[in-house]
């Protein structure tokens, strides 16, 4: 019996991509549109062996069709390719939002495809062991091949620092891949447990970290001085940014202190949140540490080509870290020198000059 309903799946499958085709209407008001768009949907791949995999893969089309505005019939979306590939993509995250909450018995992968262009412009996977669902993408490489420079977008996807942005995608841009992987010993290890941006669920894997697009504060200072908070004390080694933070974090909340007149570094940090949400399955926003700084000095360049070409905020001359100094932590943080040695070295904590640029891991 099972064999047969994957039998049967894999051809209602391949009938469902061969024959679910649509085109939309009304992209663009303008009387004269630059173009006609197709696009074409179905199910990429399905595994299911319970006699509901029909009613489940109707529910997810719906689901689509709804959000899509599909009347039955074949549509053409009018107006430029960007244009309506973005507004597909839209269309889609509210499509998936609608059926996120579902419990799912089969596995499925949903996608929308520009016929002209062959891009595949969203991908929604539905599956039974795997209630945090997932929708891509606004870049299109994987996340495991990311590496320093790549660009960052608000729904956690990526795309190659070679890549030609549209101008929607650099819209969503929100940072640029620090640095890729995770490692456990050595000049950058990172120690630190995790959890996801919702301040309760354990991350289990960490692969990689990425720099904001923009400052999150262009001058304050790192925090109370005379007070020794037991963040690391690494200037140029350990990426233990995260943990710092929720140090600060923890210890300002034993105090009773209130954050940004306590440690303005680290509420500037984490108020990123406010104004560039970071996506639900990474670390949120915090302030790097001494070693992080360093790791973006060395790559300076590489990630600076990439935040300009998507109108980030070029470097300011000095960014707190949340690392305190090894010789005298209660009075001195190190800072990152963009302009001055090119170093990162101590400042006093009560010094107003610095910027903050935060960090998240993915």
């Amino acid at each position: 019996m099972k064999s047969s309903i994957k039998r049967m799946s894999t051809l209602l499958t391949m009938m469902a991509v061969t024959i679910l085709t649509f085109t939309f209407s009304g992209c663009s008001d303008d009387d004269d549109p630059v173009t006609e768009v197709t696009y074409t949907y179905g199910f990429s791949n399905m595994s299911a062996s319970h006699p509901d995999f029909l009613e489940e893969m109707s529910k997810i089309e719906k689901g689509f069709q709804a959000a899509l505005g599909i009347t039955g019939k074949p549509f053409t979306k009018k107006g430029t390719i960007e244009e309506c590939d973005k507004q597909v993509y839209e269309a889609c995250r509210k499509a998936f939002d609608s059926l996120k909450g579902e419990a799912w018995q089969g596995d499925y992968t949903f996608q929308v495809t520009n016929v002209g262009t062959g891009k595949v412009v969203c991908t929604a996977t539905f599956s039974a062991d795997n209630e945090n669902l997932t929708i891509s993408t606004i870049g299109n490489k994987a996340m495991e091949d990311a590496d320093t420079g790549d660009f960052y977008f608000s729904d956690g996807s990526f795309a190659d620092k070679s890549t030609e942005l549209a101008s929607w995608q650099k819209a969503a841009c929100i940072g640029v891949v620090l640095k890729k992987g995770r490692d456990d010993s050595g000049d950058w290890a990172d120690n630190g447990n995790y959890t996801l941006k919702d301040g309760t669920t354990l991350m289990p894997e960490v692969h990689g970290y990425v720099l904001a697009l923009r400052d999150a504060n262009e001058r304050c200072q790192w925090g109370s001085y005379e007070i020794e908070v037991g963040c690391d004390k690494n200037n140029n080694s350990g990426f233990n940014g995260y943990s710092n933070t929720q140090t600060i974090i923890a210890f300002n909340k034993d105090k009773n202190w209130n954050l940004p007149d306590a440690f303005p570094a680290v509420y500037y940090a984490t108020n990123h949140e406010t104004v560039c949400p970071a996506p639900s399955k990474t670390s949120g926003w915090f302030l790097p540490s001494g070693g992080q700084c360093q790791y973006w000095l060395n790559n300076r360049d590489v990630i600076l080509r990439s935040i300009q070409n998507v109108g980030g905020d070029g470097w300011k001359d000095e960014y707190w870290s949340s690392s305190e100094d090894r010789y005298d932590p209660a009075y001195f943080a190190y800072g990152l020198y963009m302009r001055y040695g090119d170093i990162v070295d101590y400042g006093n904590k009560d010094q107003r000059g610095y910027a903050v640029r935060s960090c998240l891991a993915f």
